[in-house]
């Protein structure tokens, strides 16, 4: 448990697999990446940017980056849950569950600051620039070196996922509904 750091995305260039890998390789940590990638829209992983050095240490004994292609529904809760943190780095991002998801399962995130997904995360996760390689750096960093922020990120998390639960979304429209009456 907390032993990896998780991203998850397609190996194409909108989902940003590179520049994670980039800023994960730049970053000072000491536990591996593992990418949950598939690859998306006929891309490939040199399409996606992804560095040299990674193509290279894809899966070899010692490599700090680790690729699963598929994993199914029940080991991909596993994965989220087990992980010291979760990374998104989309620079178009239209799938918010994802980062709901890690923070409904308790798991710290790193977040891209576009809207939807600031909107989304609001101050539960630490928002970064997708396409500054440094900024992602230092989230990745203080993310997996710094206990407290994983437990304050966790509990924002957790807290700011309620939000949008079921129960949440029925009182926003029963709301909705009484003032139309």
């Amino acid at each position: 448990m907390n032993g990896y750091l998780l991203c998850l995305g397609a190996l194409e260039p909108k989902a940003n697999a590179g520049w994670v890998i980039d800023a994960f390789l730049s970053s000072d940590v000491d536990i591996p990446l593992v990418l949950v990638t598939a690859a998306g829209g006929g891309h490939n992983a040199e399409d996606a940017g992804e560095p040299m050095a990674a193509q290279g240490a894809r899966n070899v004994a010692g490599s700090p980056i680790r690729f699963l292609s598929y994993v199914g529904s029940s080991a991909l809760v596993s994965l989220i849950r087990g992980a010291r943190a979760v990374v998104f780095p989309s620079r178009y991002e239209g799938r918010s569950l994802s980062v709901l998801e890690a923070m409904l399962l308790g798991t710290p995130v790193v977040s891209p600051t576009s809207e939807e997904l600031a909107e989304i995360s609001g101050d539960a996760a630490l928002l970064v620039d997708p396409c500054d390689v440094d900024d992602m750096a230092g989230a990745v960093t203080a993310i997996v070196n710094d206990a407290d922020l994983r437990r304050e990120l966790s509990q924002r998390g957790t807290a700011q996922a309620a939000k949008f639960s079921v129960a949440r979304y029925r009182e926003r429209i029963r709301s909705l509904y009484a003032s139309l009456a």
